[in-house]
């Protein structure tokens, strides 16, 4: 249309150059053309897109300017070492996974028993799951291989937040301890050590309840066996097929003492039940993942399935400044044992099992340990990864495990010689230490040296302890 007006113009100017510049009718013709061409171009810029937002009028002094706050846009895909995937609700979906390959060397010097060495190259863990949200619920299932044992799983867990601060959770998961509920991923050493074996506080199928708050968190739950668990067939009695109960309470309490320090305090108490299932074992070993207790007899702390029910009350404590952190957790197990006419091998008084330790961990790199709102810490932030031409983070720490099981008294049904785990219900001390390099916050490498004591009582004349030393080394690769 441009074309056509501006050769019309043209056309027009030179006729009216031609028969006489100054005959009216002509001039009056070249201004109506003139304010034609003028009214398109107006046209022409109205239909045009805006190339830049238009800038608004300067207001008046005191005048409150009204701004309208713009929805932030959804990212779809979000890398976190595997790709998280929101749609336009919100709704999200997340691959999860993790790999943990071993090299482990133990070394047991035995009373009573020949010297046994081992040495072993495992997965301690080949695990692969899948978590998400829409709206207010959420779900974690993820499960694999351990120590090249049959598959079984971990976290499968579904949950609706009633709030931003409160949440329901149905499934096999965690409710106790600080160490216990920091991911097995992001623990300081390769394995919990003896604490963790004796209070027993892993995977349950369980009805929950947490609530957390800037800096405290409370939890509530009632708790049945491992969802791995086959059915139960009765462990005493056959027509007793009822399943072990439990229920937890925890409450921590995280006060920020400065910008460079964090205290961390809580506590737990449990009690359960064995049901009609067999009675609870307390056991434990200097390394938690390979125990070839069939070729060495290497249980060398144990009481056996005696508890038919018990009572833990354990205290939780730590604290972060900067690149240092300190951890210590310490827990009583009042053990009301099976009796004796159930089983004279079994059977016996109730006793007591303490057990504690204390770790301390320093990142000469300056990394801190992230610490969450639900009591537990969570994965390391590598400052300076390699791909970012840093060296990594490096980890360096020690920890002191303490078990004491002697409270376990022989019974009177049957000889001492004949009564179930009472030659290795004794005092367990170890001392750990460690170093973890995190070229990437996905990826770590770590290396273990545990030297473990194990005093044993004496049974006719025979007195089975041990001194253990094992080495391990894992490279660990997490998605």
């Amino acid at each position: 249309m441009r074309i056509l007006f501006a050769t019309t113009a043209l056309v027009a100017a030179s006729l009216a150059g031609a028969a006489h510049a100054e005959d009216p009718d002509l001039a009056a013709l070249k201004a109506q053309i003139q304010a034609l061409q003028a009214r398109l171009d107006v046209l022409e810029r109205q239909a045009a897109p805006p190339t830049a937002p238009p800038t608004a009028a300067p207001a008046a002094a005191g005048t409150p300017i009204a701004t309208l706050a713009s929805k932030p846009a959804v990212e779809p895909i979000r890398w976190e070492n595997s790709p998280r995937f929101t749609d336009g609700s919100g709704a999200t979906f997340k691959l999860r996974g993790r790999m943990s390959l071993d090299a482990v060397d133990s070394t047991t010097e035995r009373d009573g028993l020949a010297d046994y060495h081992a040495r072993q190259f495992k997965a301690r863990q080949l695990f692969l799951g899948v978590e998400g949200q829409t709206g207010r619920w959420a779900y974690r299932l993820e499960g694999g291989a351990v120590s090249g044992g049959a598959w079984g799983w971990d976290d499968a867990i579904i949950e609706y937040k009633l709030d931003k601060q409160t949440s329901l959770l149905a499934g096999n998961q965690k409710a106790a301890s600080l160490e216990g509920l920091t991911s097995f991923k992001s623990i300081t050493f390769m394995e919990r050590g003896a604490y963790g074996d004796l209070i027993d506080a892993g995977y349950t199928l369980a009805l929950e309840a947490v609530r957390t708050g800037p800096n405290w968190s409370l939890w509530a739950a009632l708790q049945g066996d491992s969802i791995n668990k086959a059915d139960v067939t009765g462990g005493f009695d056959p027509n007793q097929a009822v399943e072990r109960m439990g229920a937890t309470v925890r409450a921590t309490w995280s006060p920020k003492l400065s910008e460079s320090d964090r205290l961390h305090l809580g506590v737990w108490a449990r009690r359960r039940d064995r049901g009609g299932e067999t009675g609870f074992t307390y056991s434990t070993a200097a390394n938690t993942a390979f125990r070839p207790q069939t070729a060495s007899g290497a249980t060398l702390l144990s009481t056996g399935a005696v508890g038919d029910s018990d009572t833990t009350l354990a205290l939780e404590g730590a604290w972060m400044h900067r690149a240092l952190s300190l951890q210590a957790e310490a827990a009583q197990i009042r053990v009301d044992r099976i009796a004796t006419s159930l089983s004279p091998t079994l059977g016996g008084d109730n006793f007591d099992i303490v057990t504690a330790y204390a770790a301390a961990s320093w990142f000469p790199t300056g990394e801190t340990r992230p610490y969450n709102p639900n009591g537990s810490f969570g994965r390391i932030k590598v400052a300076h990864p390699l791909d970012k031409g840093g060296l990594g983070a490096l980890e360096l720490a020690a920890r002191y495990d303490y078990a004491d099981l002697s409270d376990m008294a022989a019974n009177t049904a049957v000889a001492p010689s004949l009564q179930t785990g009472l030659a290795t219900a004794g005092i367990y001390r170890a001392v750990t230490v460690g170093a973890n390099w995190y070229p990437y916050s996905y990826v770590r490498l770590t290396g273990n040296l545990t030297r473990a004591k194990i005093d044993n009582r004496s049974i006719g004349g025979a007195e089975l302890d041990a001194d253990v030393t094992v080495a391990q080394a894992r490279l660990q690769v997490e998605f």
